[in-house]
């Protein structure tokens, strides 16, 4: 996880933040999209425009090396956990599909239901065309990566 900052608490029942402050935009981020971004302060400049900065823990256990887990605690993201229910559910549909991958989706096809405008920031493929299918009106910011086809 992220450290003992507050990004590693993990907060339950589907509350991003312990405000009565409703989230309105949301920017899932997936363990792809910490490992490539190289400037944090294009990150932060997406929370001055209003949108939350969101992970799960699954997704914060994947990241080990030092630089990605330094801009986790730098930026100041927050872990939120879908309904085990759900991850299941999505990982019924798509087995190839990594736990981490099946939170994403589980997260992001709650938070559109609740009204929250969702952007995911991903290179991964699987998990884009995962999104696509299971998510209607969300939207996908992929990680150009030097060498790698865009899906």
């Amino acid at each position: 996880m992220a450290g003992e900052g507050e990004a590693s608490k993990v907060k339950k029942n589907n509350d991003v933040r312990e405000t009565e402050d409703k989230v309105t935009k949301a920017l899932i981020i997936d363990a792809s999209g910490l490992f490539h971004v190289r400037n944090a302060y294009a990150i932060s400049e997406i929370t001055n425009a209003g949108y939350r900065l969101i992970t799960t823990s699954l997704v914060a256990g994947e990241v080990k090396d030092a630089r990605s887990q330094a801009l986790l605690d730098l930026i100041n993201i927050e872990i939120l956990d879908p309904d085990p229910n759900a991850i299941n559910s999505i990982k019924l549909r798509n087995p190839e599909l990594s736990n981490a991958d099946a939170s994403i989706v589980a997260l992001a096809s709650s938070m559109v239901a609740r009204g929250v405008e969702v952007s995911v920031l991903t290179d991964d493929v699987g998990l884009i065309k995962a999104l696509r299918k299971y998510v209607k009106g969300i939207r996908i910011i992929t990680v150009n990566v030097k060498g790698r086809n865009k899906p």
